[in-house]
């Protein structure tokens, strides 16, 4: 049996559709983040203290721009999934991924979280970052070679 990655009945349709629980899930962890802060705090620290504001301050935008990516991502699927992979849109929104991603790596690397995985994750995520603004770029370059050849007849 053969998976049909886009188009209708597809994966991309199942990860299109699947995009709306996480997005949900993602707002009601982020509405929670104070409460799961402060359990996670008691688990492994004693006392987060001054920490926990600070946590909260690389915590809080992460959560938004995890939010913001899924949106765009679902986003993209939904014109991959309609047969137009290749606009100036997704390109505009692999962009806006980077961005995304960008931020929170600097927020990550900027020494705020008390951690030793917080700059692995910083240099992860500015990995990804780079990779989002060159899938982009190649996305923006795919849609106009695709309009100039639409107008070729």
């Amino acid at each position: 049996m053969k998976i049909r990655i886009i188009g209708q009945k597809s994966l991309g349709i199942v990860l299109e559709k699947l995009c709306w629980p996480f997005f949900f899930l993602g707002i009601a962890l982020t509405a929670a983040l104070p409460w799961i802060l402060d359990y996670y705090g008691r688990i492994f620290w004693e006392d987060l203290g001054t920490d926990y504001p600070r946590i909260l301050a690389v915590l809080y935008p992460s959560a938004l721009m995890a939010l913001s990516t899924i949106w765009q991502l679902r986003k993209i699927l939904q014109n991959v999934n309609r047969g137009n992979p290749f606009s100036l849109e997704n390109a505009r929104r692999v962009r806006w991924i980077s961005i995304s991603c960008l931020v929170v790596g600097i927020l990550f690397l900027a020494g705020i979280v008390p951690s030793l995985l917080a700059p692995l994750l910083g240099f992860a995520f500015l990995f990804l970052a780079a990779l989002a603004l060159v899938l982009s770029e190649l996305v923006k370059q795919a849609a106009l070679f695709k309009e100039e050849n639409d107008l070729t007849i």
